[in-house]
């Protein structure tokens, strides 16, 4: 297979041998439905049920709307609540999206609006529940592991300082994408969960989807079970093997990661693990044309390696995503030469970060320290992860 961005990296480094992936999109047949009599059994029995989905930040299942209006007679009149994590989001285009249903957003720096629940403090409209109905998209996530209701129950509903402590445990190489057992991110989201079961019943619906919002796999019940059920198909839709290491890898992530740097390590992230020690990675974006927060340019620009970026979070105080210009550093420092090719970003931008910037994919490629090897070009990065055979 060939595409015009794997052509140009062909013609710009004919010593590679270069390979492509991509997410897949194969569905079933006979596209798996939600099971709706247990669901409903389950909201019939509960005095205090409340349903909770992704905001708009996430692909949605095409019918859940549907879904959701046959549920949502037998949930006493509570309205859905939108688990926006940070996320700013428009309660007006969530009814809509949600077939006019009564819907109330999560607001995370809202704080009497929370409650205390194990390490954290969640949205106590979960906590005022007998019931807690979470729905989720099964996907992996570049620290979490997998993104899926669990998620959504979760860091979906905190509070802005459980969200920030939360994050902070990115900041070690063992929260990465597919990564559960070890991953402190999960481990801590573990006993959230754990508080959360503690005094009520917690029900997950996770769906596994392709690109366009179809179900390719559903999974239902404890947070647990339904998360176990669902990742046989998402590995298949989204992770890719390889036997080798590459000693050039191109990530090309689209739509809204493709934007900024600071978006775009995402796609990074997903793939970082199967670089060569030394190799380079090319982040390459045609609509990348900003850094991200001031921030996360400023730490890169006062921390010149890993060393110190962990000295200088130490020594401020983290904010929530600087666990992003750590682990950049954290590359760097297995050999890695990290590029940006973005013909949009200006050309100063990452002056002083001593990352690469390039403008076009053609220049970058010329940068490159491997005359030979295998070279890998990831599109829709930001969706699918890259991974050595064990």
């Amino acid at each position: 297979m060939s595409t015009p961005t794997l052509d140009r990296c062909r013609a710009a480094q004919q010593g590679l041998l270069w390979e492509l992936t991509a997410p897949t999109n194969s569905r079933p047949l006979k596209p798996p439905g939600v099971p709706l009599a247990p669901l409903r059994r389950a909201m019939r029995r509960a005095e205090r049920p409340q349903i909770v989905v992704n905001d708009s930040a996430r692909v949605p299942l095409t019918d859940l709307a549907a879904v959701l209006a046959d549920l949502w007679e037998h949930a006493r009149g509570r309205p859905i609540l939108i688990a926006t994590g940070t996320h700013s989001e428009d309660l007006a285009r969530m009814r809509d999206r949600l077939g006019g249903l009564p819907c109330e957003l999560h607001q995370a720096d809202d704080e009497d609006a929370h409650g205390p629940c194990g390490p954290g403090h969640l949205d106590k409209r979960l906590l005022e529940a007998d019931l807690v109905l979470a729905f989720g998209s099964v996907e992996p996530h570049y620290f979490a592991g997998w993104a899926g209701a669990h998620k959504t129950a979760t860091i979906g509903v905190a509070s802005r300082a459980t969200i920030s402590h939360n994050h902070r445990h990115a900041l070690s190489s063992d929260a990465c994408p597919l990564a559960l057992k070890g991953n402190p991110v999960f481990e801590d989201l573990e006993r959230l969960l754990e508080g959360l079961e503690s005094t009520r019943r917690l029900l997950a619906v996770d769906h596994v989807l392709d690109g366009q919002g179809r179900a390719l796999a559903v999974g239902v019940g404890t947070w647990r079970g339904a998360l176990q059920r669902a990742l046989r198909v998402a590995e298949r839709r989204f992770v890719a093997l390889r036997q080798e290491p590459v000693q050039v890898l191109v990530v090309h992530p689209h739509g809204p990661l493709g934007e900024s740097l600071y978006q775009a390590d995402k796609a990074l992230k997903n793939h970082e693990a199967i670089l060569a020690r030394g190799g380079d990675i090319i982040v390459w974006s045609e609509e990348l044309s900003h850094v991200g927060p001031d921030r996360f340019l400023t730490l890169l620009r006062a921390a010149p390696d890993h060393d110190a970026a962990r000295a200088e979070v130490e020594r401020a105080g983290y904010v929530l995503g600087d666990h992003k210009a750590v682990r950049l550093r954290a590359l760097e420092a297995r050999g890695a030469r990290i590029h940006v090719a973005a013909p949009r970003l200006d050309p100063d931008a990452l002056a002083g970060t001593g990352i690469a910037q390039h403008a076009s994919l053609e220049e970058a490629l010329a940068a490159v320290r491997a005359p030979s090897g295998a070279g890998l070009l990831v599109e829709d990065a930001g969706v699918q992860v890259s991974a050595l055979a064990t």
